[in-house]
C-alpha cells in the first residue's frame, strides 16, 4: 500500500476538512474555511503515518462549528487491513456524546459491514453488508435532519436508507470527535483513513458521486 496518497479537492463548502499537511506528520489540520485556519487534531497514541494500528486514534475535540443543529454529512476514504484480527466494531469517525447522544461511521461484524448511526433517544442506523478489508472505500453518512432520512453511500452509490430516522443531535461539549475510535477502549481501527470531511447539510447524490470519482484514482 502506497502511503503517499493524494488529497482530492472536495465539494467546497465543508464545515471542516481534516488532512495531514505533510507525509511525515501525525497531526491532522482543519483546512476550512482557509488553509490551516481551523482546529488541529492530535494523535492519541503513536502510529506510523497514515496507518491506524488498532491502538491509535486522532482527536479533534469539539469545535463549535461541528455542533450541528440539523442535517449533516460525514465523509472519509477508509481502508481496513486484511489478514489481521478485527474488533467487532471499528470506528472511522465517531463522537460519543454521553447520555446516549452518539454518532458514528463504523464497520461492524468483523469488517464486513459499514454502518452510519445516530443515537438520540434511541438507536438508528443505515447499514450495508458487502464491503470488506483490503480495499479503499469512499464512505458517506448523511443525516437529513429531524423526521427525515439517514443514508449511507459506499463508493458513490446509495447503499442503505433508514426512513424517517434523521435526528437533531444534542451535542455534549465535554466529548470529542475522533478518527479511528469513539472514546471507547475497544473500538479502534486497524487500517488507513485519508481525509475526514464534515458538512452542515445533506450532500446531494450528485455531489457524493462526483467526489468519489475525483478521489478514486488516488485510492486503488
Amino acid at each position: 500500500m502506497n502511503p503517499f496518497l493524494l488529497q482530492p479537492v472536495p465539494t467546497g463548502d465543508a464545515s471542516a476538512r481534516y488532512e495531514r499537511l505533510s507525509h511525515g506528520s501525525t497531526t491532522w489540520h482543519d483546512l476550512m474555511p482557509t488553509p490551516a485556519n481551523g482546529t488541529d487534531g492530535t494523535t492519541g497514541a503513536a502510529f506510523t503515518w497514515p496507518n491506524f494500528n488498532g491502538e491509535s486514534f486522532v482527536t479533534i475535540g469539539n469545535p463549535a462549528k461541528l455542533n450541528f443543529a440539523g442535517a449533516f454529512t460525514l465523509c472519509t476514504w477508509a481502508y481496513q487491513d486484511s489478514g489481521v484480527p478485527h474488533q467487532g466494531t471499528e470506528f472511522f469517525i465517531g463522537k460519543d456524546g454521553g447520555l446516549g447522544r452518539d454518532v458514528g461511521l463504523t464497520s461492524a461484524d468483523n469488517a464486513n459491514d459499514i454502518k452510519g448511526f445516530v443515537f438520540e433517544g434511541g438507536f438508528a442506523a443505515a447499514q450495508y453488508t458487502g464491503s470488506g478489508p483490503g480495499a479503499f472505500y469512499y464512505l458517506v453518512f448523511v443525516n437529513e435532519g429531524p423526521g427525515n432520512n439517514l443514508k449511507l453511500y459506499v463508493d458513490g452509490i446509495l447503499r442503505a436508507t433508514n426512513t424517517g430516522k434523521g435526528v437533531e443531535e444534542s451535542w455534549s461539549a465535554g466529548t470529542a470527535w475522533e478518527f479511528g475510535r469513539d472514546q471507547a477502549p475497544d473500538n479502534y481501527l486497524t487500517g488507513i483513513l485519508d481525509t475526514g470531511r464534515f458538512y452542515s447539510r445533506a450532500l446531494s447524490p450528485d455531489e457524493i458521486l462526483r467526489d468519489y470519482h475525483a478521489g478514486k484514482p488516488a485510492h486503488p
